[in-house]
């Protein structure tokens, strides 16, 4: 077979621009970036313009449509598209069909994206999902919540990091829902009490390359309805659940349309006291916050570039070094209040680094969106019990973090609820 010709485009919204050279050191010939600010300083366009085959800087790659994206593909004969981004999923796969290029099809990346099609494939494959129903309207979701009781959760389809999430807790909020726009859909969920891990890595082909759990203490949720900790750390390979979260990935993968070439996955499962996985869902790109930088300082291989290198048909250049150790990390949003103390280091064993932005004396209106954040830290894991070593973080956090007139913490029945780590 002769060798595929002609350049790549890269749909972005990462901050990666800087360095794109160091996973394809012949950019300037074979990458055509259509990206958005990123990590790109405004002074320097036309430094990073020369670093490129061709670059375009938006305010919003949704300001782009599909077309233009076809057309600027052909204008420069591009042989693959590559993206990273959750939204850029599905614009990157109906580019690839326009074209007839080769890479993850409209099929899969629906069903990583739709969160419907994502879990009906799952549960057809006998893999463990909430009871679930997509409705457009309020009667339909009445009628799913007598059948379930609450909580229940209300998801848009397409949404990442819980951005749109509710979790209805009774009637009352059930009655002051507003309608959805005719024809709308959405996604309603039974509430899933367990604890709540993750799995990172590289997939390929319907296979898991690599699979790294990780604990986290809450759910997305939880740092965009309340202000917890977006907080996780990655379990020792001894760990009682380890494996069995390893090989709910691979079956969750499998169940799935295979991605063909090399690329990161994040899965998010939750325990359930009777000992059950049961999936929240899986995306075909890295996790977020800090996830791809603490597995990058673990295993030596950044999922954003494997990624780009995977999309390329280069994932045979993926190098996986892994040190042994094990990382964690956590960010803080603002709650609803005025901040009076933030601390500016901390000294618990294990930190690796800490950075405070927020402004003491400000008052903050918490946050509706997963990644505001007023402090954030990455610490090494050195115990076989993970949960303990994060929930001395958030104890060091409540202890020196200090809030005036705050409204929003994580009420006492989730925060105590947490059940010790099975050995």
């Amino acid at each position: 077979m002769a060798a595929e010709q002609g350049p790549f485009l890269l749909l972005n919204t990462k901050h990666i621009v800087s360095r794109l050279h160091e996973w394809f050191p012949d950019a300037a010939r074979e990458l055509v970036v259509v990206t958005t600010r990123a990590d790109i300083p405004p002074a320097d366009d036309a430094e990073y313009a020369r670093r490129f085959r061709h670059l375009e800087v938006v305010t919003s790659l949704a300001e782009v449509s599909d077309d233009a994206f076809v057309e600027l593909a052909r204008r420069f004969g591009v042989r693959r598209i590559l993206s990273l981004g959750e939204r850029e999923v599905l614009r990157a796969a109906r580019i690839r069909a326009a074209l007839g290029l080769p890479g993850q099809s409209l099929a899969s990346a629906t069903a990583y994206r739709d969160k419907h099609v994502m879990k009906s494939t799952l549960a057809a494959a006998g893999i463990d999902v909430a009871p679930m129903r997509k409705f457009q309207t309020n009667d339909e979701l009445a009628d799913f919540t007598r059948q379930v009781g609450y909580p229940v959760v209300v998801k848009e389809l397409d949404s990442g990091a819980s951005n749109g999430t509710l979790v209805l807790m009774d009637e009352q909020a059930l009655c002051s829902l507003p309608a959805l726009p005719t024809g709308s859909s959405r996604l309603a969920e039974a509430w899933i009490e367990g604890d709540f891990y993750h799995v990172n890595g590289l997939m390929k082909g319907g296979e898991v390359v690599l699979g790294v759990p990780s604990r986290n203490l809450y759910s997305d949720w939880f740092s965009v309805a309340f202000d917890a900790p977006a907080m996780t750390g990655m379990l020792p390979d001894e760990h009682p659940l380890s494996e069995k979260l390893r090989r709910a990935a691979q079956r969750v993968v499998a169940a799935l349309p295979a991605v063909p070439d090399l690329c990161a996955f994040h899965l998010e499962l939750f325990h359930t006291a009777d000992d059950r996985l049961v999936v929240c869902e899986i995306a075909c790109r890295a996790g977020a916050a800090l996830v791809a930088d603490i597995h990058e300082a673990v295993l030596g291989v950044n999922f954003h570039g494997a990624s780009l290198l995977g999309q390329a048909g280069r994932g045979d250049q993926v190098d996986i070094r892994p040190s042994g150790e094990r990382l964690g990390f956590a960010r803080f949003p603002p709650a609803r209040g005025i901040l009076r103390a933030l601390p500016d280091s901390c000294s618990l064993p294990g930190v690796v680094s800490y950075l405070s932005c927020g402004d003491v004396g400000r008052p903050y209106d918490g946050t509706t969106a997963l990644g505001p954040h007023i402090a954030e830290m990455v610490f090494r894991l050195t115990e076989r019990d993970t949960e303990a070593e994060l929930q001395q973080v958030e104890q060091w956090w409540d202890n020196n973090v200090v809030w005036e007139h705050r409204t929003n913490p994580v009420p006492d029945r989730w925060k105590t609820s947490r059940r010790p780590a099975r050995t």
